[in-house]
């Protein structure tokens, strides 16, 4: 995986080409808030700045950056984009899938490095 910003991989995930510094902000805490998920599941992971790439993350293998890259857009996805959790029967289900897909790709994580 190309090592750019995770900031700018998930934004570009995101489909968001908006570069206020409080948007970044936004982005950051939401990705932090992740981030402090993944550290109480016992995954090799740290703080994120708008500089960090994935040689931050140096605990992690190569395959595994991709799934908490994936992780990471989902949880950040599921609170950026509030249209997920309406309650329209298509984005109840977006909103189920999502949530079992962090669950799923969490239990992989797990496997390598949780308790």
């Amino acid at each position: 995986m190309k090592m750019g910003a995770l900031l700018e991989k998930v934004k570009t995930l995101l489909e968001v080409d908006v570069t206020e510094p409080i948007y970044d902000d936004q982005l950051l805490l939401l990705i932090n808030g992740g981030i402090s998920y993944l550290l109480n599941n016992g995954i090799p992971v740290a703080a994120v700045d708008d500089s960090t790439t994935f040689d931050d993350f140096a605990g992690l293998t190569e395959p595994d950056r991709a799934v908490v890259l994936q992780w990471l857009f989902l949880w950040v996805l599921q609170r950026f984009d509030m249209t997920t959790m309406s309650d329209n029967k298509f984005t109840v289900t977006t909103g189920s899938w999502i949530a079992d897909e962090l669950d799923n790709l969490l239990y992989m994580l797990k496997v390598q490095y949780g308790t």
